[in-house]
């Protein structure tokens, strides 16, 4: 739903890893010690040809190191976001994120980012200049995880070349996140082994240890933390697309890795997952099941004057599992977002008035899927504009009247569409009738 910092990131999230002999936890901030920065850095040629080992692939060059402190981690953040997203992107993205109920009003993305990734990061590859930095504040115990982490990056991009991802076509954030989850959770499954061969555990086959996805997530608390209050009051929307690529990215990594060994991983970075749907559904990727795409009409002159398409993109799978969590529980969001086939969003604005609309078209993989999606996105949009609860499951079609203007869904065999902010019936009747003539690849 928005850009992904493009540099590789190890997070202190992603520290929080499971093992057969439990959780490694992350120590807060009390118990942290100053690090000893040259025996550090001296480790690093070391654990480089540790994890060289350990993924099979060659060390092609030396990778410089060093540390930052977290002024320098933020300037690094703020020079990456600059270069990446422009301010206007940043703004369509808060403004959409607003219109799905995801976000407060007045909510300020690119500030919460800068702060988010400032407390998290705990380290990151850079691959313009083939450096990786570690957190200067670092716990002594969690230094060489972090090294491991980082250094795997360090071979995807000797092998593999990290540098294409930083300029992703505009327009598919799901596809992007997905690219994001494969060298992120790649990553991350090696620092799981390599945090294992550390203790005494070596030669584990970690393909047999279950789905490491479902081990995170089962150890994934919602409660606050004191020690981490901007990820622990940041939207769920922030955090959830934080860890996706660690999370969902491990398990990913992890059913390439058991179909395949490491050279069916190495093949994945040819031929790229294409959705959020595959990385959640790794079956899905080995079977080559593609999304469909929706090519939608830009629907400003339908809407009138003074409107403008002001962003554009996929939500995915696992976006509308984050759209449908925020109102239902998240066992029946997951449930409700299986069967995705693709989708296509815009959302428009109209300065003269300040009014805004966002338009929506999802196709399922089958009828059932759809239907079974119309009934939680109605049930999500009566909690999200506080309305009466309509019980009648044989409705295909929907209009409600919001304080934001009418809100209408309507299901038609395997495709959902869904309109929220316009201005009239007769507005959204001319809307809704340019919707359906969108064409599906």
């Amino acid at each position: 739903m928005f850009k992904q910092f493009t540099a590789s990131l190890a997070l202190v999230l992603a520290l929080a890893l499971l093992t057969n002999t439990g959780v490694v936890a992350w120590q807060g901030a009390a118990a942290i010690k100053q690090p000893d920065t040259a025996a550090t850095l001296n480790a690093t040629d070391d654990v480089l040809k540790t994890v060289s080992r350990m993924r099979e692939l060659e060390v092609k060059e030396p990778v410089k190191s060093a540390f930052k402190t977290r002024d320098e981690i933020e300037q690094s953040v703020i020079r990456d976001l600059d270069e990446s997203t422009p301010l206007a992107e940043f703004d369509a993205s808060q403004k959409t994120l607003f219109k799905l109920g995801l976000v407060p009003k007045g909510f300020q993305l690119r500030d919460y980012v800068v702060k988010l990734l400032r407390e998290q990061v705990a380290g990151f590859y850079e691959p313009k200049t083939k450096e990786f930095y570690l957190a200067a504040w670092l716990p002594l115990g969690e230094q060489k995880k972090v090294m491991a982490h980082e250094l795997v990056h360090a071979l995807q991009d000797q092998h593999f070349n990290l540098r294409r991802f930083e300029k992703w076509p505009k327009g598919d954030s799901d596809a992007e996140l997905a690219a994001h989850a494969l060298v992120e959770g790649e990553a991350t499954l090696v620092m799981i082994l390599y945090d294992l061969e550390q203790q005494g555990l070596r030669g584990i086959d970690i393909t047999k240890l279950g789905s490491l996805t479902e081990r995170l997530l089962d150890n994934d608390a919602e409660t606050s933390d004191p020690n981490y209050p901007v990820l622990s009051e940041a939207p769920r929307v922030l955090r959830e697309n934080l860890q996706f690529p660690y999370v969902y990215g491990a398990g990913f990594t992890q059913a390439v890795l058991k179909n395949g060994a490491w050279r069916g991983l190495n093949d994945v970075y040819t031929t790229l997952p294409a959705s959020t749907e595959q990385i959640m559904h790794p079956q899905k990727y080995l079977a080559h099941e593609m999304p469909v795409k929706i090519a939608m009409p830009d629907f400003a002159a339908t809407l009138g004057k003074d409107w403008k398409r002001a962003d554009e993109d996929v939500n995915g799978e696992f976006g509308y599992f984050v759209i449908l969590s925020e109102f239902l529980p998240k066992f029946a969001a997951r449930v409700a977002a299986q069967g995705w086939g693709g989708d296509r969003y815009g959302f428009y604005e109209n300065k003269a008035s300040g009014a805004s609309l966002l338009v929506q078209y999802t196709t399922w993989d089958t009828p059932g899927d759809a239907r079974e999606f119309f009934a939680a996105y109605s049930e999500r949009t009566e909690q999200r504009y506080k309305l009466k609860h309509d019980t009648d499951n044989k409705v295909t079609r929907r209009v409600y009247e919001t304080s934001e203007g009418l809100a209408s869904l309507e299901l038609r065999d395997q495709d959902v569409v869904m309109v929220e902010g316009a201005e009239s019936r007769e507005q959204l009747a001319r809307l809704s009738e340019r919707i359906w003539q969108s064409k599906k690849k």
